[in-house]
């Protein structure tokens, strides 16, 4: 019965943990608010889409092949029922479609390959491939020389072909004349499995700014200041009184100088009590007087 118990309170323990993992993954990433470098990004007006980037047609010997991207910055792509086969697997953001260019009376497409290039999978025990996560992960970019706001890029990731990790990169430009939520990005380059995109619309412009606020200062600068004010108040306020009560006039118009001109060899006799008391030398000098 205990053995029992234990199992069914590590199992429990389990499921709350696995719970809690997933709850962390599914709200660390919301496209209608983006953080990058003090700047909020509202993209959520390109979730309900699937983006198709059309390829150039390329001559792999003797065949043409064209290989085009669907995508969806927010969420994984929505596969229509009954078209599995047609897209890439569950769970996929970006998805590399292959297919075969044949020249007859018109151009026709035959599907090759589908491919994920990012997005997030369980772990298969079958082929021992562990669990994979889309991860994105917002960042600003390099600056352009013509454009105001700061680019940013968003790189998702989780694609593997050919046991070869994948990621696609998605650099975000600021445009308010690009008002087209239906126009898709544009392509840049696919090298060493990352596939880069540009994007140039208004939505990839800062909803929110926060404004860079200067650090506080810290307790000992504090102490310090009041410290430096509280001087200041004494020596003039001692000076007006000694003014006008006694007449003084130079030195004489500081308050206490006497304890001032004293100070150095007050604190000179400290140091000299506390060096001795730490050295045992004022214990050591210490002796019987006989009498």
């Amino acid at each position: 019965m205990t053995r029992s118990y234990l199992q069914k309170s590590r199992l429990l323990v389990t499921i709350i943990a696995l719970a809690t993992i997933a709850t962390t993954v599914a709200g660390a990433y919301d496209c209608a608010e983006i953080k990058v470098e003090g700047n909020t990004y509202n993209i959520a007006a390109l979730k309900p889409i699937t983006y198709t980037v059309i390829g150039k047609p390329k001559l792999v010997t003797p065949s043409t092949i064209r290989e085009d991207y669907h995508l969806n910055p927010c969420q994984p792509i929505d596969i229509p029922e009954g078209q599995e086969k047609e897209n890439c697997e569950k769970g996929t953001w970006v998805c590399k479609d292959t297919k075969l260019m044949t020249e007859d009376k018109e151009t026709k497409e035959t599907p090759l390959f589908l491919h994920q290039i990012a997005g997030s999978a369980p772990a298969d025990d079958t082929t021992k491939t562990p669990a994979r996560d889309v991860n994105p992960l917002a960042i600003k970019a390099d600056k352009l020389e013509d454009v105001k706001d700061l680019p940013w890029n968003l790189t998702l990731h989780g694609g593997v072909i050919d046991n070869r990790n994948q990621s696609a990169v998605i650099t975000f430009i600021c445009d308010r004349s690009a008002t087209d939520v239906k126009v898709a990005p544009t392509l840049t380059s696919y090298v060493d499995g990352v596939a880069s995109f540009t994007w140039k619309t208004e939505h990839a412009c800062p909803i929110h700014t926060e404004l860079p606020t200067a650090p506080g200062m810290s307790g000992f600068s504090i102490f310090l200041t009041v410290l430096v004010v509280f001087a200041v108040i004494y020596v003039v306020l001692g000076a007006v009184y000694n003014h006008q009560v006694y007449g003084a006039k130079g030195l004489d118009l500081l308050p206490n100088l006497d304890f001032w001109r004293d100070f150095p060899g007050l604190v000179v006799d400290v140091v000299r009590h506390v060096w001795d008391s730490v050295t045992g030398r004022a214990t050591s000098s210490r002796g019987y007087v006989s009498v």
